[in-house]
């Protein structure tokens, strides 16, 4: 079904453009929601309330633009991540439910060992690829919220290729106060850290790699994601390319521990285990399975 975007100076009712949006139920709520900067509960008692004119054109022109598979979340400049409300943009993936995996996991792990930190260790949290900032952003709020005395000596990373997309990371940071925490890097996955030299070979790396997993033909057949930044999606013919070679990456790097959360597509757990044991054939993993049952999140943790 399409939607008349001429002009209009017809008056509705918020009732009215419920029941005619081409658009589902949820989506023309949170649209009109975000046009009259009201939440979603005012819709649902106030259904009298008069839309505007000016604000039904606008309203036309965004469900134009969802028809044509355009995210919710691009439309409106925000999606909720780990109970927060995140700043994004067509620089930057959507952030999935499925991913709060990984932060759960890490912080779970800062759990157990909490004020047990050595002297001689150093930690780093890394999310690589970090787009919007979901990840990290939410690690660091749950760790300044839990366990204070870890989250002052835990160092932060998000590192993205994008400039672009670090700019809405930057963003993210600053609205909830972690711009001075978390340090943002440009450049190919590990290569901008200093993880190099004495001080390195003590550091224990607890990494997020939420890296682009898919392969040309799931983007093409999946119109879905088809307005997402190809860059964040594609990772080659296997979709493996850039875990191949953060692996590489790994073994050139000095560092004591280093746990990876690598998400994935639920297909490729055979690949990506076989491709582990490749680089790293002691090293014990898991995968794990999302809240539908698919595997999700492939772990390794490497010693040294």
């Amino acid at each position: 079904m399409s939607i008349n975007t001429k002009k209009s100076n017809k008056k509705l009712a918020i009732s009215d453009l419920l029941l005619s949006s081409p658009l589902t139920r949820l989506e023309t709520e949170i649209l009109i929601a975000f046009l009259i900067k009201k939440s979603r509960e005012f819709i649902l008692t106030h259904p009298e309330t008069i839309i505007t004119p000016a604000l039904y054109r606008t309203f036309q022109k965004l469900a134009t633009k969802r028809q044509a598979d355009w995210p919710i979340a691009y439309l409106i400049g925000h999606k909720e991540f780990y109970d927060l409300d995140l700043a994004v943009s067509p620089a930057t993936l959507v952030p999935r439910p499925e991913t709060e995996m990984i932060v759960e996991e890490i912080i779970s792990i800062i759990k157990n060992s909490a004020g047990r930190k050595s002297t001689n260790d150093h930690r780093w949290i890394i999310d690589l690829g970090t787009g919007s900032g979901a990840i990290i952003i939410a690690i660091a709020h749950e760790l300044r919220r839990l366990f204070p005395l870890d989250y002052q000596t835990i160092d932060l990373a998000a590192i993205d290729i994008s400039a672009q997309a670090l700019q809405i990371a930057r963003l993210n940071a600053k609205q909830y106060k972690l711009s001075g925490k978390i340090k943002f890097y440009q450049g190919d996955l590990l290569n901008p850290l200093p993880l190099r030299g004495p001080k390195a070979s003590q550091s224990n790396l607890l990494i997020a790699a939420n890296l682009p997993y898919l392969t040309p033909k799931q983007i093409k057949t999946s119109p879905s994601i088809r307005r997402e930044p190809r860059l964040a999606l594609v990772g080659g013919p296997d979709g493996l390319k850039y875990y191949r070679q953060l692996f590489q990456q790994l073994t050139k790097t000095a560092f004591r521990s280093a746990t990876v959360f690598c998400e994935i597509d639920p297909g490729q757990s055979k690949k990506i285990s076989a491709l582990a044991a490749k680089y790293f054939p002691n090293a014990p993993y898991n995968l794990q399975t999302d809240f539908c049952g698919q595997t999700r999140l492939f772990i390794i943790k490497i010693t040294r």
